[in-house]
């Protein structure tokens, strides 16, 4: 199974303390209010989400601390799938056991996509905003799936063959891509902190 959550307004901090340990609360204070506020929600959201379908404590759940590289996720002791993503208010994550997962949220803002459709070969055959923005995040999800940079997928024309899921939502466009076609998705909207 594979979790996707996502919210369209990032919580306060202080919402999303009790979600956090410490070492990623006393992180969070290093970091910009804007930077601080998309990782404290990627953790909460990662950790409600655990909570409430597989009966997962905090405790139980342990998540690196921002590198170079994607965190990686251990529930139980067990390593687990995670992408994150985020864009403006918006933040997005999908959680496997088993699928190998990559994820893209972004904003849907006015582009002059011929410009963008004439230097990346990937992006052709968008003809409006959204078949624009439904190719750039295919693009994106994939560079987290296969950890193949987005600039060397995106000047390819390449036809992306996993399993990809497009989800557009109030002013946003999201692609998880995964390993497993018959996977089971299991989508949830967060408006406010599950309790």
């Amino acid at each position: 199974m594979i979790l996707l959550g996502y919210r369209l307004q990032l919580l306060p901090l202080l919402q999303c303390q009790a979600y956090l340990t410490n070492i990623e609360w006393q992180y969070a204070q290093t970091l910009t209010n804007k930077r601080a506020l998309q990782f404290c929600n990627g953790r909460a959201l990662i950790r409600q989400l655990l909570l409430r379908y597989h009966g997962i404590s905090y405790n139980n759940i342990a998540i690196d601390l921002p590198t170079d590289k994607a965190p990686t996720l251990r529930v139980l002791s067990e390593p687990w799938q995670l992408s994150i993503s985020h864009s403006a208010q918006a933040i997005a994550v999908a959680i496997s056991q088993t699928n190998r997962l990559g994820l893209d949220i972004e904003q849907i803002k006015a582009r002059n996509i011929t410009e963008f459709i004439t230097e990346y070969p990937a992006l052709a055959g968008a003809k409006n905003l959204t078949e624009f923005y439904q190719h750039w995040t295919a693009a994106e999800a994939y560079s987290k799936y296969s950890g193949e940079p987005l600039l060397n997928l995106l000047q390819q024309s390449v036809k992306l063959t996993e399993p990809q899921y497009h989800l557009s939502l109030h002013g946003y466009m999201l692609c998880l891509t995964y390993q497993y076609a018959d996977a089971k998705l299991e989508i949830n909207e967060q408006k406010q902190a599950i309790n």
